[in-house]
This record gives structure tokens, sequence and C-alpha cells, in this order.
């Protein structure tokens, strides 16, 4: 299908960040659109400003086909496609002062304040724009809640980033279904623009070699199915096993597990299987997740309980 062209798997990668002029075949300043539904807003700015290198996330598979589909029908080269938190994506994917543009439009406010941690800018995403962005980088916000965009404006300027607005966007928006949605209802669109004062530093936590370890134990089903409800919970992260499978030989164990790290969250397999005299404690390659701090402490708690056995 024309979309696969655009997509990447960045989970995949041997290294993190990227070498985004090996990806795209050039070297350009790069241009973020986090959350871009159909894409409209997207497809537009990769044409108009074709001198730079586009990365859009979303969480929607069905909007990744359909930007893909867009975009392979207007023949544009210079965008890449991530499903993927953005939040996640911007601070993992992006060195340090490498991103020119970051566009949000219309996130999802999460208006009740038991969802408060789920709206997107709070202060780690601040501080990650702060450290991604280039010195004459810009992020801008669009959306058409007034105290939403209030809210980000005093985060971001809290994190040390220069703030302009909010203010009216009376003409000039994104143009997007959305935006064409609330004007046709007479809501005020609102805009903020914030830039990188000073250069920043961000924490990244999916790097690292793929966990592994061997466990001088014999395969037991027996034991390794009392692996199921394993979890631990620490101050930025938890993991826990959901399921056990079994293979019909009894040589191979698949666990199902979850897992959190300052909020984000990956399914995935961890693999117990004989490897000589013991067992072997790996990821599935089936399911290969970025490898965060929550991610490597089950491989290795999963080796560290079997051994206790």
């Amino acid at each position: 299908m024309e979309f696969t062209q655009y997509l990447l798997q960045p989970a995949l990668f041997t290294e993190l960040p990227p070498r985004w002029e090996e990806i795209f075949g050039r070297r350009a300043p790069l241009a973020v659109e986090i959350g871009f539904g159909n894409g409209e807003f997207l497809v537009e700015m990769a044409k108009k400003h074709a001198e730079w290198d586009w990365v859009g996330f979303e969480t929607s598979l069905t909007c990744i086909v359909k930007t893909g589909r867009k975009l392979a029908q207007s023949g544009i080269q210079n965008v890449r496609l991530v499903l993927l938190d953005g939040k996640f994506g911007l601070r993992e994917l992006f060195p340090d002062g490498s991103v020119l543009r970051v566009h949000v439009n219309f996130p999802c406010p999460w208006p009740k304040s038991r969802h408060a941690e789920r709206r997107l800018v709070d202060e780690d995403f601040a501080q990650t724009l702060r450290a991604v962005l280039l010195p004459q980088g810009e992020f801008h916000l669009v959306t058409d809640a007034l105290w939403y965009a209030e809210e980000a404006a005093r985060k971001l300027s809290e994190a040390g980033l220069g703030v302009q607005g909010p203010f009216p966007l009376s003409e000039g928006g994104p143009g997007t279904r959305y935006e064409r949605k609330w004007r046709s209802r007479g809501l005020s669109i609102w805009g903020l623009v914030a830039s990188s004062l000073t250069p920043g530093k961000v924490e990244r936590i999916a790097e690292g070699a793929m966990p592994h370890a061997k466990v001088a134990v014999k395969f037991c089903p027996e034991r390794i199915r009392t692996l199921s409800g394993l979890k631990e919970v620490w101050p930025e992260g938890a993991f826990v096993v959901k399921e056990v499978f079994l293979s019909p030989e009894g040589k191979t164990a698949l666990l199902r597990t979850f897992s959190s790290d300052r909020g984000f969250s990956q399914h995935f397999f961890i693999v117990v299987s004989e490897y000589g005299d013991g067992l072997l404690v790996q990821l599935d390659s089936a399911s290969v997740p970025f490898r965060t701090p929550a991610v490597k402490r089950a491989v290795f708690s999963v080796a560290k309980a079997l051994e206790a056995g």
C-alpha cells in the first residue's frame, strides 16, 4: 500500500535519536506536527515548505493511512509519519537543538481536572521544546479553548520559553476540518507562539542495548505460569506481566507485558526459551517496544524471578 513508504517504525531503530539526514536523504530543516488527524495541514505545509523535512505523529492508524495516501497522490517526498505519542516522540527522536518548527492544532484540552495529566502541554513537554528547538525555532499552538491556551502559555513561560499570545486568529489558521467546524459555529480560535530563549537539556529514556538475560535454571512450565501478575511500581514507571502463554512442546513461553514510563505506555511480549543448560529471557522480535527503563526492568525482573524460583 502506498502509505507505507512514509511510515517509520522508530522502535526498530538501532540508534536513537536517528540520523534524519539519512532517513530523508538530505540535510534540511526539521519540522514536526503532533496529532495531524486527516493530514490536511501536514500535506499543505509540506508543499508550502518543500525545503523542510516534516515528521508527523499520530496515534490513529486510520489517520496514518489516510494521510499517507494523500501524500502519495500529491507526490510529496519530504514527509515521514510515525504511529506514536507525539510527546514521547518529540523527546526521544530529535537531538537537542535540531527542530525548526513544531505545530499542534486543536489538541484535546481534557477540560476535567481529573484528566489534567493527559494534556499535551505540561512541564515535561515544555522542557522538551526548550531542548529540541533550534535557537530560531518556534512552537505553534492553535486551539478553540482560551483557558487551555492561557494554561499552555503559563507552563511554557515557566519553563523558560518566550511566549507570544494567546491571541485571536480571525483568519490565517491551519485551515483544517476542525477549524472550519469551529468557525461555522461562531467559536473563537486562539493561537500562541513559543520560542526557545536559551538552550535546554532533556533526559531521554529510549536508548541502550536490547535487554536480555541468561538464567541458569531448567525450563519449568509450572514455575513460568506463576509469573502471571508479576509487577513492580516505582515513582517514574511500572510494569506488569498480564498473561503467560506456553508453546505446545513446552519449551518456550510468551509473557504478555504492559509497561509505563512517565505516562508513556507500551504492550509487548517477553520470550522465555531454552538456551543451552538454562534459559534465555528477551523481548519477542514480533513486538519490539522502545527500550525504556520499564521495559528493561521487566525483562530483568522476569529473569530474577525465575532464578529465585
